[in-house]
């Protein structure tokens, strides 16, 4: 278990269900809340929680916040607008997978924002939660990075669809954004395991390419395992029953699955790559460590008469006529020389070294 799932377990543990707990690192920054209402036509935001905008009778009403320490300003939020108490527990409880859940009067999903640090090879998670209702929509960010600001920017220029229809395109447009973020996250890891596949071949340093492509791969690991629950989320999205999903909103959440599947099987060609040069990198070292081994065994063969000669001049025996030769040493010192540069010769021609 990792020190984060031990850490949610500990800060909930005894408490009943629906318990406002927040679980993600904590921010010195408050949390910000942008209140957007609009139609077609109209276009009002206030920065800061503004009840009274849930009065309006026409239009959509879209309730931002960036960052989640602020349990009781998120647990009047959530009365304001009916949300149950087991989705308010979710969002603040930062470790939840993508999911999508039907409430009586809303869908809540689940969705995280990925980032990839590509010095230290790390997918840094931020968690947005959406509640979309009936002419509503909440949406909850981890960070006070404002990830959602370009959907906001769109809805305030007032071009394309979005301030024509409802809240459940409101909510796929907000799980689009994040999706499309992935190809950048994808392209980005795509590059990193290109350079380690150039590092490889280029015979760099086999130890910081071997950690790195483990690192990669653990990466791209993490990256599929955030994925598959957002396939079956955006999945149930697109198929669900709820009179909230309007029927022209389903040919765009139709195209948002197909776009999770495209990023999932650009990781799991990646992975497939990286399985190939993970084998590869076996074989490149078990060459390196032949070529070594060869070496050695080169220079003992080479050795191997030279110590013989060596060992019968060595021995202790007085008639031994060359001895007392007065070039015996000599004579003794060329055919040892001869016999080396003969191995030498011999084993250059065998492409032995």
């Amino acid at each position: 278990m990792s020190q984060k799932h031990r850490r949610r377990k500990n800060m909930k543990k005894g408490l009943p269900p629906g318990s406002l707990v927040y679980t993600g690192h904590q921010m010195d920054s408050p949390a910000q809340v942008i209140s957007i209402a609009y139609t077609d036509t109209a276009f009002e935001e206030k920065h800061g929680y503004v009840p009274y905008l849930l009065q309006k009778k026409h239009g959509i009403l879209w309730t931002d916040v960036c960052g989640l320490t602020d349990t009781k300003l998120i647990e009047q939020i959530g009365n304001d607008h009916q949300i149950h108490p087991l989705a308010l527990e979710d969002v603040l409880d930062t470790q939840q997978r993508s999911k999508l859940e039907e409430f009586d009067n809303g869908l809540f999903f689940i969705v995280h924002h990925l980032k990839v640090d590509s010095a230290a090879l790390e997918i840094h998670s931020e968690q947005i939660a959406l509640f979309a209702g009936k002419n509503f929509l909440v949406s909850f960010q981890e960070d006070p990075d404002d990830t959602l600001a370009p959907v906001r920017k769109r809805c305030e220029d007032g071009f394309g669809r979005l301030r024509k229809k409802g809240s459940d395109y409101l909510a796929y447009a907000l799980v689009d954004l994040v999706v499309d973020s992935y190809y950048s996250v994808l392209d980005d890891l795509e590059t990193q395991a290109l350079e380690v596949e150039n590092s490889l071949h280029s015979n760099g340093a086999l130890q910081e390419t071997k950690a790195r492509m483990f690192a990669l791969k653990r990466v791209f690991n993490e990256f599929r395992h955030r994925l598959l629950p957002l396939r079956e989320a955006v999945t149930r999205l697109y198929r669900t029953e709820s009179d909230l999903v309007e029927d022209s909103t389903r040919l765009y959440l139709r195209d948002l699955v197909d776009h999770v599947a495209q990023i999932l099987d650009g990781i799991d060609n990646q992975r497939d790559m990286l399985a190939n040069l993970e084998a590869l990198f076996q074989a490149e070292a078990a060459n390196r460590l032949n070529n070594v081994m060869r070496l050695l065994t080169v220079i003992s063969t080479i050795f191997i008469p030279l110590s013989f000669i060596a060992g019968i001049y060595g021995m202790n025996f007085d008639n031994m006529p060359e001895l007392h030769w007065h070039y015996g040493y000599y004579v003794v010192l060329a055919g040892m020389f001869s016999a080396m540069v003969g191995m030498l010769i011999y084993f250059r021609k065998k492409r032995w070294i």
